[in-house]
């Protein structure tokens, strides 16, 4: 089969073969990936090495860096990484449209969650009403975003609108993972087999839903689901009986409309305050007027494109090319794919550079940057004349690499690679300090280190670490880095710590010293203002090596349809 069509569904697969469960599909298509006779790419099949992990459509690669772009599209990324890119875009001021999810210093773009699934709801309530006498609702959910919480909380108040029967109700969390929804559901209807209705916040959630019905061996389940994200779910609407409608949400809308509201934003128009982008409630009925089944899969009609695209249209722009990054945190996810393909084809179009990163590469890079900032603040603070210490750590590195524009300092460390970069500096003089070797930090370490202390007094302290908050303190991964570090504090009349906001409100294993002995802290914006107060209240000052004023202008609303 695959010979034949090079790609197909789980659903494919099973239709084709007939009177076999996608359950079967499913554990049997995992055995012969598991041997390399097949590949499996989110809910679809394909031969060997068709598609690489890094690459789509065309040969185009993820690329290993966003930091030198001229506008970003950011996905609700989420752990503490995320805030990394969000307040790269706000430092640098370029336009940052927040795809999905509100984010802080960006523009939603994407559809009223809570409007689009209390319109599904209403749909489902009064199609169901005089066929069944009882709802039993199981809602799928993905708890930890705010926009899929939205389309369950409007579902089910949709659904209880119009009705017209008791309403019961479950809710799951299926984390984003097919798998993990597949198990609760199963959980689900085993503790209530009365469960006739399920609703699933995107397609990994409603086919978990309609599988686990199926392994439960319970017929009469009714699905609806907000999604469409690829031909998958469009295979099960059209085929399954179960699905009876999607509220698609278009990703290929979506990807055309960032990519012409960032262009108009670097031709010099004012962001708008959010872009709300269109929805439709698909059903087997009129599936075929929005999608046509070709042999690669589901295509969005050109004719519903134009109907459901603004009317107007950014031209091509000659000059520079500017480059438009976008950062999807599952790359080869149906929705991210068709809404690459399309980000893709219209930049193309106006002379622009799309550019996709992983979200750790462009997270590193940032870092970096942020890192950079920092050592340059701490550079500031030293005098010609001092002896400062230094520890080991990314950004002691770097603030080595500042002291190249200042004199007659005395560095003391106990990090082989700080002194091996300041090698050579006749106007610096380097003190390594005794201790044993850690090979995996490439320092000294040991009660020993301290020995040099017992003669020598510095003025400053920088230190690296790996966790400080107003409660525990400074911290560290490592016992004995930590007790090199707790001697460097003694030793010096100032400590200051360099913590980029990674580490920020975070408690490592080992605590080094209180935030009371700590003169100051230099951070970055992306650190959360709380944890900033925090130390503030202890009486440590801290500085945000990176601030700086933000002058846009978020003074409009644009809805699809209009101009913005």
């Amino acid at each position: 089969m695959l010979e034949e069509c090079e790609e197909l569904s789980i659903h494919d697969l099973a239709r084709r073969l007939g009177r076999v469960s996608s359950v079967t599909v499913r554990r049997d298509v995992s055995e012969l990936a598991a041997k390399g006779l097949l590949q499996r790419t989110h809910g679809r099949v394909c031969r060997p090495g068709r598609v690489e992990s890094t690459q789509f459509e065309g040969g185009h690669s993820i690329h290993d860096q966003v930091g030198d772009v001229d506008a970003i599209v950011l996905p609700p990324i989420e752990g503490r990484g995320a805030e990394t890119l969000r307040g790269m875009a706000r430092r640098r001021q370029i336009p940052f449209l927040a795809e999905s999810s509100p984010q802080d210093g960006g523009v939603y773009i994407g559809p009223d969650n809570f409007t689009v699934g209390r319109e599904l709801g209403n749909r489902a309530g009064r199609a169901l009403s005089g066929k069944i006498e009882a709802a039993c609702v199981l809602l799928v959910s993905l708890e930890r975003l705010p926009n899929t919480r939205s389309r369950c909380d409007g579902f089910i108040k949709g659904f209880s609108e119009t009705f017209k029967g008791s309403v019961r109700s479950w809710r799951v969390d299926g984390r984003g993972s097919f798998r993990i929804a597949l198990s609760a559901c199963l959980d689900a209807f085993a503790a209530h087999p009365d469960i006739n209705v399920a609703f699933g916040v995107n397609d990994h959630s409603i086919l978990a839903a309609l599988e686990a019905s199926e392994t439960r061996g319970i017929d009469d389940v009714q699905g609806f689901v907000v999604g469409g994200e690829g031909g998958s779910l469009f295979d099960v609407l059209q085929t399954n009986g179960k699905l009876r409608a999607c509220a698609a949400l278009f990703p290929e809308i979506v990807g055309i409309l960032a990519v012409d509201v960032l262009a108009a934003a670097l031709r010099g128009q004012a962001m708008p305050r959010e872009v709300r982008t269109p929805h439709a409630v698909l059903t087997p009925e009129n599936l075929n007027e929005y999608y046509r089944r070709e042999p690669s899969g589901w295509t969005l009609m050109s004719e519903t494109e134009r109907r459901l695209l603004p009317s107007w249209h950014v031209m091509p722009e000659a000059g520079p090319k500017r480059v438009i990054g976008f950062v999807p945190h599952y790359p080869a996810h149906d929705w991210y794919r068709n809404m690459i393909r399309a980000m893709r084809m219209r930049t193309e179009a106006l002379g622009y550079e799309l550019r996709i990163a992983a979200p750790q590469a462009g997270i590193a890079r940032e870092l970096q940057s942020l890192r950079r900032l920092i050592a340059r603040a701490a550079a500031a603070r030293i005098q010609p004349g001092e002896t400062i210490l230094l520890n080991a750590g990314e950004i002691s590195l770097m603030l080595a690499d500042e002291l190249s524009v200042i004199h007659d300092v005395t560095v003391v460390t106990n990090a082989l690679d700080v002194m091996e970069r300041l090698q050579g500096r006749a106007d610096l003089k380097v003190i390594l300090t005794s201790g044993e070797y850690q090979a995996k930090q490439h320092c000294l370490v040991g009660p020993s280190v301290g020995a040099l202390f017992e003669t020598l007094r510095v003025d400053k302290a920088f230190l690296s670490v790996d966790g400080i908050t107003a409660r525990f303190g400074l911290s560290s991964t490592d016992e004995r880095l930590a007790l090199a570090a707790r001697r460097f504090v003694d030793a010096s009349r100032e400590t200051l710590v360099l913590a980029d906001h990674s580490v920020m409100g975070i408690d490592a294993n080992h605590r080094i010293v209180p935030t009371r002995a700590v003169a100051e802290v230099i951070t970055d914006s992306g650190s959360l203002p709380a944890d900033r107060h925090a130390l503030t209240a202890t009486g440590t000052r801290v500085t945000v090596a990176d601030e700086e004023e933000s002058g846009r202008d978020f003074s409009s609303t644009w809805l699809a349809g209009t101009p913005p």
